[in-house]
């Protein structure tokens, strides 16, 4: 095509007059004029800016309008002006139902966002912009997983200035959008352009330029461009996948900008343009904020495989399998400081797979909390000979009677109950047999062994951000003012009849459950807390009122619904559940397990809970824990469980990825929910 856009295309013509009236760069000129039937022509002009073709093509996309055609020409700077002019147009098809105020509404923001642009440059609207668009995503039918025949062809002769370059694919709304909001990311500034939609066919041209005004000749950064052509346009086409199309949007162009730095990773994004691989990101961009800056954070060679392989995410890896590989990696390894190099990447690695097939459907709620508290399992127990591996060329073994000290690691809280979660911490109990000393050249007594084995494993085990994966160790005898490790007789009388325990740890005891080192001593200590928790001893129902009551004080202070704390919310669930356990325990010995809805099944088994009541228990349940992993997912921690507001793109999103109908369905369901958790407990 050669066409060098420096005299007006006869599309243009009758629209010549408009960069006249252009002097300021806030100035903008918007003309409508109808053509037939429900299309119309859209003329703008106004100063050249960077990012202002990713307004327009956002507006539009914003506002339902379909792109049938359009011509893009950049004027040459005229003497005494500062900066040169635009005059764009296309051809659109109003949107069903259209109202008369559409015109003036939609050039109303395209006015608002030129002033903006003007002040403070692409990035002080982009957002806006990517939020109004993702809208419109968000509302079309989610497409087949075939991927779209796309054509590149990329012109460097035919033009004495500008490298031409021409794409022929099947039409997918919001391309245009999808494709400047990305250019810049290459460092292109596009110089004019055509678009034709014929027959669901798309021929779009566009004339580039570098930033510096010159062809494109670079060979890195013309196959750079070609595969973000082909990339851009499939994931634009793949974006109602998404259930933030807004945020996969933002992240699709972080993931760009860092991978096409480093030729390597330029070469791994071509490998991934499959249709499994692009509808994996579509979803995990428009899921998880946090688990994105991880992927692109962390070794790519690791993760690069999940994402392009489908049968790699299929595998379900149970505790035995999981374990068995992590020793292979191990193995590889010929010195301590490696190897727990290798635990740690380990980790990181699976938890990135187990939450991306949970995210992409391949595994349900209970799969997932399954898949997490197996891979919790196993990397504490390595952890745990990791660190005795580093501590005992200074001490030696810890001994006790002439033999090696048993010692025991047991979990408590979400893991101990296998319900773990997006970023859901490790809360851990440490246990030794009792009084000794070590073996080595540099004698301690097996209290300081095993003080400085559990500092030693925090350093060992490390949590990637806050929160996840995090070593809690609150849940110990007099909780941070007790020593790290419990020896066995100082358990004992904590948790005796007599000994220094609070009502409240009667419940927290519940999940205790073992992970790691002897077994007759973790098989000792879960006697201790079955004589603690499941005694003749009456529940004290005023202390759980007391504790109840602070917690939706202090912790679900600041306004809004608290998922957690706030009056009727997940723990009221628990502590209901809790409650019964101790209560009947000690009578009904199958009621002592670990995980809620076990004990629910149990309770109900039972004849302690109708069935009726039970199955509401459970539908409430689900609900909470489903809406809490969500917004952990999305914040990347544990802390804030506050919902977003009903009205708010927040809300409507977390909705979108609960697979509700629309944001009032879900407020219906949590507000059912609430009240029947209200309604377990008398506080």
């Amino acid at each position: 095509m050669n066409l060098e856009f420096q005299d007006y295309p006869a599309s243009l013509r009758p629209f010549a007059r408009l960069p006249k009236k252009v002097g300021r760069p806030q100035d903008l000129v918007v003309e409508w004029q109808p053509k037939a039937d429900d299309r119309w022509q859209l003329a703008v002009s106004t100063t050249d800016k960077d990012g202002l073709l990713t307004v327009m093509a956002g507006l539009l996309t914003a506002y339902g309008f379909d792109i049938l055609a359009g011509d893009l020409l950049t004027l040459e700077k005229q003497p005494g002006h500062l900066q040169r002019k635009i005059l764009d147009r296309f051809e659109v098809v109003l949107p069903a139902g259209a109202d008369s105020d559409l015109f003036s509404r939609f050039a109303e923001a395209l006015r608002s966002c030129n002033g903006r642009l003007s002040e403070k440059g692409i990035e002080g609207v982009r957002d806006a912009i990517i939020e109004k668009a993702a809208r419109r995503f968000a509302e079309r039918t989610v497409p087949g997983d075939q991927l779209l025949p796309v054509e590149v062809v990329i012109d460097n002769e035919s033009s004495a200035n500008n490298t031409i370059l021409h794409i022929t694919s099947q039409d997918t709304p919001g391309f245009l959008f999808a494709f400047a909001n990305a250019l810049s990311l290459l460092a292109i500034q596009i110089e004019g352009a055509t678009v034709r939609t014929e027959a669901a066919t798309v021929r779009d041209t566009f004339l580039i330029r570098d930033l510096r005004g010159r062809k494109i000749r670079d060979p890195q950064s013309l196959r750079e461009l070609r595969f973000a052509c082909v990339l851009i346009k499939q994931f634009a086409y793949l974006l109602p996948h998404s259930p933030n199309p807004g945020q996969a949007i933002r992240q699709f162009r972080e993931m760009a900008s860092r991978m096409l730095e480093n030729p390597r990773q330029a070469a791994d994004l071509a490998s991934m343009g499959t249709p499994e691989t692009l509808q994996v990101l579509a979803e995990v961009m428009g899921v998880s904020r946090f688990l994105w800056e991880d992927f692109l954070r962390m070794q790519h060679e690791n993760l690069y495989p999940l994402i392009r392989d489908r049968k790699e995410l299929e595998r379900r890896l149970d505790a035995s399998a999981l374990a068995s590989l992590l020793e292979d990696k191990l193995a590889v390894e010929t010195n301590l400081p490696d190897q727990v190099q290798a635990l740690n990447d380990f980790k990181d690695r699976e938890m990135f797979r187990i939450d991306l097939r949970h995210i992409t459907g391949l595994c349900g709620d209970v799969e997932f909390a399954r898949s997490l508290s197996d891979l919790a399992d196993v990397v504490v127990a390595a952890a745990a000979r990791l660190s005795h591996a580093q501590l005992e060329p200074r001490f030696g073994r810890p001994l006790l009677d002439g033999r090696d000290c048993p010692w025991a690691i047991l979990a408590a809280g979400k893991f101990g109950g296998r319900e773990m979660g997006f970023a859901s911490d490790l809360e851990l109990l440490f246990v030794y047999r009792g009084s000794g000393q070590t073996c080595g050249g540099r004698t301690v007594a097996n209290s300081s062994y095993f003080e400085e084995f559990v500092r030693t494993f925090l350093k060992t085990l490390r949590a990637r951000k806050e929160g996840i994966f995090e070593i809690d160790l609150r849940l110990r005898p007099y909780g941070s003012k007790g020593t790290l490790a419990s020896a066995l007789p100082a358990l004992r009388e904590y948790y005796s009849k007599d000994g220094n325990a609070e009502p409240f740890e009667r419940m927290a005891m519940i999940k205790l459950r073992p992970v790691a080192g002897d077994e007759k001593l973790c098989a000792e200590v879960l006697t201790v807390r079955d004589d603690f928790v499941y005694s003749k001893q009456p529940f004290d129902y005023a202390n759980l009122t007391h504790l109840r009551r602070r917690m939706a004080t202090e912790l679900a202070a600041g306004g809004g619904v608290h998922l957690k704390y706030s009056p009727g919310a997940l723990i009221d669930i628990e502590f209901f559940l809790q409650s019964w356990q101790i209560q009947f325990g000690a009578d009904h010995p199958e009621l002592r397990v670990t995980n809620s809805m076990r004990a629910l099944k149990r309770l109900q088994q039972a004849g302690l809970v109708e069935a009726g009541l039970a199955d509401d228990i459970r539908r409430a349940y689900r609900c909470f824990r489903r809406a809490i992993d969500a917004l952990r997912a999305v914040r990347g921690h544990a802390k804030d469980l506050t919902l977003p507001d009903s009205a708010s793109a927040d809300f409507r999103y977390l909705a979108r990825r609960l697979g509700f109908a629309d944001s009032g369905a879900l407020e219906r369901e949590i507000s059912w929910s609430r009240d029947l958790s209200r309604r377990l407990l008398e506080w």
